[in-house]
C-alpha cells in the first residue's frame, strides 16, 4: 500500500507519554519542524512529525514499535507521503 519512499508526514493520537514517543521518532530522525528559505523555520503541530526517507508503511511500523516498547496505546494515526509542504 505504502511502499514508496520519500518524504513522509505522521500524525498521531497516544494514551499518554507523548514526549517520549516524539524523543523516540526523533531519535530515528523524524522531525517536528522544517525550514523554507534560508532562514524560516515551521514547527508542526505537537504530535506531527515527518521523514526524509520512509515510505508511510515503515512509518507506520515505527510508530507502532515505539509505542510498543514505551507500552502506550496508539488511539489513532496516519502517514501519508509528503512532496510539499507549506506552512504559517
Amino acid at each position: 500500500m505504502g511502499t514508496t519512499v520519500s518524504t513522509v508526514l505522521i500524525s498521531y493520537d497516544v494514551s499518554d507519554k507523548n514526549p517520549e514517543v516524539k524523543a523516540a521518532l526523533k531519535a530515528l530522525n523524524y522531525s517536528d519542524s522544517y525550514t523554507l528559505g534560508s532562514s524560516k523555520v515551521y514547527y508542526l503541530p505537537n504530535t506531527t512529525l515527518w521523514h526524509k526517507a520512509k515510505s508511510s508503511d515503515q512509518a507506520m511500523a515505527d510508530m507502532k514499535k515505539v509505542c510498543n516498547e514505551l507500552r502506550v496505546t496508539l488511539e489513532k494515526a496516519v502517514a501519508v507521503k509528503a512532496d510539499e509542504f507549506v506552512g504559517f
